[in-house]
């Protein structure tokens, strides 16, 4: 059928009959239009190259043709040629067996359409079509090609080469018609939407892509239907190459066919495949590389079919299913982020006493008649705002509160992942929020220790619907900080304990061609946990009047236990055994904070940069089956990452013990990563 289309086309075009109408010509130079032009008779051309093999059109061409088997060409060269289209151009046919070319070059040459070629054939046996090439080069579409023969046993075709050459698709092609066919030549590049609406049956045909034995690449969308008709997404010749990161659809029929008997096909299928209707192979020297993940594919046969692959997937009788690893290898990643939040609420919670040793010079009186010292003398009186051996508050060291070494606090926290495709891992962006209350004491004048407890969620979606999982966590632990001298400076060392449970939920969209709508939503719940220890060590080094550089190194360990699951709602439900994680994150960062006296209170501003370092220890093989097969595989993505962060923070504290806070920050990681992070909330000293 996909011969016969193809032999009418050439006929129909090189037969040019006898024209009537405006013709516009020039014999030297390249034609050029921009003009409106509406021409109609038997067979008429709109605009020719008039035999210099070149023609420019940003105007308007119609042409009609009238008569019984009469053609119509908007834009056309008499050989070999160059047209080039950013106006419209539209053919249109009206009496039985017309013909009607909206862009054809007869010979050798090439098509560039940015604009609308449109060719329809309204009667009995017509023929339309977009942009025609009788020979070999190039067409290249980021416009709108439109073909429709409307009447009975009509064919249509919207972009075709009849030799050797390229089609590149960024644009819309859309055809209808008894006998319809999107795109055919040797080469495709589709990034664009083709749809293809065939007859109504008597052998009538929809062929979206047809590939002459080259190379078919398609990010876009190809799309066959119609009642009662033979439906091909892509229908190929031998020794075709087949490269699928779009959609590929036609419910009613067969997404891929082979053309007769051909053989020697490779086809690729690239995240973002979708796909809708029978994938068959015939012959031999068939390959199938399976590239994508969360596919439930069936095939009409793989015997002597080469499959291979670079995400996880099983083969099995006939059918080919794979996962998408992405939530796997971001699952440890999103944990360290909402640690990280909570570790975030807790840091420089609230200062110790003074130092067991001798005070520093951070830590003596200033000068009478500087400004650290009105604000020391300020604040000295204040009990909730003094240090808890009764010596004067330190305006250069401003974390420290209450003389008598109680408060209460309630904080959150919030940030985002953003995640680009980086070894093995798909685009992802993960949402994470939580808050937490805690209470904390001096236990002696160089030692706070604290309680706290709190609640979470987080979010991960990843990129092209592919699936999601919502994670809702309880947490708690002890922190404290312990004062002391070193480097002759007033220094501290943060640690804290936390762990906490979580339930989970997960949704993975899978791409099913045997179902008429082709998606499956592969559900599944189950629970986890994890700890958490930390350290941290600072220096406050006091600069000048109202400034405190802090260096610090801080050192987390988190520790994450994922139970087991089983999906449901597919046909290829996965099973995952339960699995722990383990990574260490190291964290060296400089300070700089401003002590501002507004009146009675006190103004604290801050900014920090740092590095930042992750490290995934232990284990790394995730246990799954597949299709009743053992599928073991590795955690995608990089074990070791690092990163630079940054951010501000402010912190209102007032004569009444009050401490307003708030900060944010952003991670720039080396697999691709940003985590933007912010946290703020209230603490009182009483």
């Amino acid at each position: 059928m996909s011969r016969t289309l193809a032999s009418r086309i050439a006929v129909g075009a090189v037969a040019l009959m006898a024209l009537a109408g405006v013709t516009l010509e020039a014999q030297a130079q390249c034609v050029t239009n921009s003009q409106t032009i509406n021409n109609s008779g038997a067979s008429v051309n709109g605009v020719t190259d008039g035999g210099s093999g070149c023609l420019n059109n940003s105007g308007n061409v119609t042409a009609t043709a009238t008569g019984v088997g009469g053609t119509a060409n908007a834009l056309s060269t008499t050989g070999n040629g160059t047209i080039t289209n950013s106006g419209s151009a539209t053919a249109n046919a009206t009496n039985p067996f017309g013909t009607a070319n909206a862009v054809i070059v007869n010979g050798n040459g090439s098509i560039t359409n940015s604009g609308t070629a449109s060719a329809t054939a309204n009667n009995l046996g017509g023929a339309a079509f977009g942009l025609t090439l009788n020979g070999n080069g190039s067409i290249v579409n980021s416009g709108t090609a439109t073909a429709a023969a409307n009447g009975s046993i009509g064919a249509a075709n919207g972009i075709f080469i009849s030799g050797t050459g390229s089609v590149t698709n960024s644009g819309t092609v859309t055809v209808t018609a008894t006998h319809a066919s999107g795109i055919q030549a040797r080469s495709i590049n589709n990034s664009g939407t083709v749809t293809v609406i065939g007859g109504n049956g008597g052998g009538s045909s929809a062929i979206a892509l047809f590939a002459l034995g080259g190379t078919v690449v398609n990010t876009g969308g190809v799309f066959a239907s119609g009642g009662g008709v033979t439906q091909f997404g892509i229908q190929y010749d031998a020794n075709t190459t087949i490269i699928n990161a779009g959609s590929i659809v036609a419910p009613g029929g067969a997404a891929i066919q082979a053309n007769g008997g051909a053989t020697n096909l490779s086809l690729t299928l690239l995240p973002g495949s979708f796909i809708v209707g029978a994938i068959n192979f015939f012959g031999t020297g068939n390959t199938l590389n399976m590239n994508a993940g969360n596919q439930n594919l069936t095939f009409n046969t793989l015997t002597g079919v080469t499959v291979a692959g670079s995400v996880p997937f099983v083969a099995v009788g006939n059918q080919v299913a794979s996962i998408d690893p992405t939530p796997f290898g971001l699952a440890d990643k999103n944990l360290m982020d909402f640690t990280r939040g909570i570790s975030g609420v807790l840091d420089s919670m609230g200062g110790s006493g003074a130092p067991s040793g001798p005070l520093s010079s951070a830590f003596a009186p200033s000068a009478p008649d500087s400004m650290a010292a009105r604000v020391e003398q300020t604040f000295a009186a204040i009990p909730a705002l003094a240090y808890a051996n009764d010596q004067a508050m330190v305006f250069k060291a401003p974390t420290m509160v209450a003389s008598d070494g109680r408060a209460i606090w309630a904080r959150g926290f919030g940030g985002e992942r953003t995640q680009d495709a980086d070894s093995g891992l798909l685009g992802a962006h993960t949402s994470f929020f939580g808050g937490a209350v805690g209470f904390d004491i001096l236990a002696r004048p160089d030692l706070r220790l604290g309680l706290f407890g709190g609640g979470g969620e987080s979010r991960m979606s990843l990129d092209g619907n592919g699936g999601f999982t919502n994670t809702s966590t309880g947490f708690g632990g002890l922190y404290g900080r312990w004062g002391f001298e070193s480097f002759g400076r007033a220094s501290f060392l943060d640690f804290a304990l936390h762990g906490g449970g979580s339930t989970n939920s997960t949704s993975r969209t899978v791409n099913n061609n045997a179902l008429p709508g082709g998606i499956e939503i592969a559900t599944a719940s189950y629970n986890s946990s994890y700890v958490s220890p930390e350290l941290k060590y600072g220096v406050n080094i006091p600069l000048w009047a109202q400034y405190t550089l802090t260096p610090s190194l801080r050192v987390r360990y988190v520790a994450g236990f994922f139970g087991g699951y089983t999906e449901a709602g597919t046909t290829s439900p996965l099973t995952v055994a339960s699995r722990t994680t383990q990574d260490f994150e190291e964290r060296a960062e400089l300070k700089l904070t401003r002590a501002t006296p507004v009146g009675p209170d006190l103004l604290l501003t801050s900014v920090h940069l740092g590095a930042i370092g992750l490290e995934r220890v232990g284990g790394t093989t995730v246990n799954t089956v597949l299709l009743g097969a053992g599928l073991p595989f590795v955690t995608p993505g990089r074990n070791d990452t690092a990163g630079i962060v940054g951010g501000a923070g402010i912190e209102w504290r007032t004569r009444e013990g009050i401490s307003i806070f708030g900060a944010g920050e952003a991670i720039g990681f080396s697999d691709q990563s940003t985590v933007w992070a912010a946290k703020g909330g209230l603490r009182v000293a009483f």
